[in-house]
């Protein structure tokens, strides 16, 4: 059983640094994570953490989160670019149709003499060895896509500057916005210039003792590297034994694995500060092709923050504060925020701190209460006394807290898909494979949840929206027809913009917020609340964070909450069957005017 367990600790812990190396692979790790996290959720907390300690499971995954981090917001790339980014060591480039080099990194440069703009011809191999390679990249390039021609090809060559031979896989690219091109990487192995840097700040190493672990996978035997130290063989191997306990390496072999996928893992930021990869969020919602671009309004708070609002529908109509979720859907589809207008609905949208341009939170300030206070004073801002909320997802926690704070000012509260106080271990098991994965972990591993989320992010920046949608809630049939209907998926995708979007993403406060919705106590205030004002609930049927057995025990926790289901919807279930929330949310403002 011991080996057993270790084993799929091992498993847990390559699929990690798999998925941080190639976001697609993500969904490989959550069933060996599940495997060894998931028993832990029956257990008592401490125990839990004891077991979480004793892994060492932790450590390496804040080495993996720190290197994921700091290529959380980088620009958007080309394709090429793109193609040959997950080459961090081996030299790689690509080649239009002409032949000319599209993008080449920096090991193509210094192995290969290879830079952007510069024709084939400038390969630094035999003469002979380019011929064949021109060839090869021609056939591929001008073959149609379905014409069953090989798409793959390794070419040998022999590099002129030390006849080494080297191996060029050579591969074809067909991009679903751009033309094809030939994507050529190499096993000249190259060491970016900050690569000591990374392992340093990664792992906690000295500088000789990075130097010592690139060495290693470079092949170079103990007696080189002490030699080109000029140190003694015992003082070499001393480094490699600290080495090894600071990565948490199962020996040398292990180690040079974790080294090469680290390398891989870390942006080239080569002489950048960090701290200056961010980018200020646009202040208009670009809408879409029917849905009309809106400005983002923004109201200063008294600490300092930027507190960030949209507003559409009837601007004299009567108001409906909408808290958007922690994806971020501030935007409806084009029709929906037509309706709202005719039918007298002014939307007021509050951006939580952390999302779009809303300032973050210090880590000390309470987040609930200062969006409710954030809310109460865009309320005052605008003149609007009392009001509904309409509610979608993990967002009524929030709705929970305003109405402690100011019960007058909430009239009542409609909820879309959205999240209940969870009281059974067996709500979270039931759930989606990948709800479960990071919603159980913000249950009950809190620790390890600002990696999960980090991945998930990056998984959505390298796949794009609507296929990561399509992954995520691949088991709702009606979520996956959302992203295929234009104009709600639109919405979804300038919505959305305030959690991720081009140079930005939300992760912290998203990581924050699902941390407070499912590891924290909040069934009093939501009680307290359900008891006060009329509380409606829209779930769809094949919502994957609400099962139906957990909408039944919904309905029997909280009898004061008029719960709806609808067949045929999910998550989004707004996007899905606006009409029907709207009818709902206009009765519950008539009744309440």
């Amino acid at each position: 059983a011991q080996q057993h367990d270790a084993e799929m600790h091992e498993e847990v812990v390559h699929s990690s640094y798999d998925a941080a190396l190639d976001p697609d692979r993500l969904p490989d790790l959550i069933g060996p994570w599940e495997k060894v996290i998931q028993p832990a959720w029956r257990m008592s907390p401490q125990t839990r953490r004891d077991a979480l300690e004793r892994s060492g499971f932790m450590r390496h995954l804040i080495h993996i989160e720190k290197i994921v981090g700091l290529g959380a917001n980088t620009p958007k790339r080309s394709p090429e670019e793109e193609a040959i980014q997950r080459y961090r060591r081996a030299g790689a480039f690509t080649l239009d149709r002409k032949l000319i080099v599209s993008a080449a990194n920096e090991g193509a440069d210094r192995s290969l003499g290879l830079k952007r703009c510069d024709p084939l011809a400038n390969l630094q191999v035999r003469e002979e060895d380019v011929r064949y390679l021109s060839h090869v990249a021609m056939k591929m390039l001008h073959a149609p896509a379905d014409s069953g021609d090989d798409q793959s090809r390794i070419v040998r060559a022999r590099r002129l500057s030390d006849d080494r031979l080297i191996l060029l896989f050579v591969h074809r690219v067909d991009p679903s916005n751009g033309t094809p091109f030939v994507l050529i990487a190499t096993t000249a192995v190259h060491w970016p210039p900050d690569a000591s840097k990374v392992l340093r700040e990664a792992y906690g190493l000295t500088p000789a003792e990075a130097e010592i672990m690139m060495s290693l996978t470079r092949f170079h035997s103990l007696q080189d590297i002490a030699e080109s130290r000029g140190r003694s063989l015992e003082t070499v191997r001393a480094q490699i034994k600290s080495i090894v306990a600071k990565t948490e390496a199962r020996g040398q072999t292990d180690l040079m694995r974790i080294a090469m996928a680290t390398m891989d893992l870390a942006p080239d930021l080569g002489d950048r500060d960090p701290s200056t990869l961010t980018s200020d969020f646009a202040k208009v919602s670009r809408g879409g092709l029917e849905l009309s671009p809106l400005p983002y309004q923004t109201l200063d708070r008294p600490d300092g923050r930027k507190f960030d609002y949209l507003e559409f529908g009837d601007p004299k109509g009567r108001p409906v504060i909408y808290f958007s979720s922690t994806f971020g859907l501030c935007r409806w589809p084009a029709s929906a925020e037509f309706a709202a207008y005719q039918t007298g609905l002014r939307i007021i949208t509050p951006i939580r701190s952390g999302f779009g341009g809303s300032t973050p939170l210090r880590p000390d300030q309470d987040r609930v209460g200062s969006f409710a206070q954030d809310v109460l004073a865009l309320m005052d801002h605008l003149d609007v006394g009392s009001a509904p909320l309409l509610v979608a997802d993990e967002d009524m926690v929030y709705a929970a807290r305003l109405f402690r704070l100011a019960p007058d000012r909430v009239r009542s509260v409609v909820g879309i898909a959205a999240f209940l106080p969870m009281t059974r271990t067996a709500q979270y098991e039931r759930m989606g494979h990948w709800h479960r994965f990071v919603l159980g972990t913000a249950r009950y591993t809190p620790r390890l949840l600002p990696f999960v989320v980090q991945l998930t992010f990056a998984m959505a920046r390298h796949m794009g929206k609507a296929e990561f949608i399509r992954r995520v809630f691949s088991g709702s049939e009606a979520d996956i027809a959302m992203t295929r209907n234009w104009r709600a998926f639109e919405a979804v995708d300038s919505g959305s913009d305030i959690v991720l979007n081009e140079g930005f993403d939300a992760a912290k406060a998203y990581a924050q917020e699902i941390s407070i919705v499912h590891s924290s106590d909040w069934r009093s205030e939501f009680k307290a609340m359900a008891d006060a004002i009329p509380v409606l609930n829209i779930v769809g049927t094949e919502d994957q964070g609400i099962l139906p057995e957990t909408y039944q025990e919904f309905l029997q926790d909280y009898p004061k909450v008029d719960m709806i289901l609808v067949e045929g919807a999910g998550s989004f279930l707004f996007f899905e069957k606006w009409d029907k929330v709207l009818d709902l949310l206009a009765k519950q403002v008539r009744n309440n005017t």
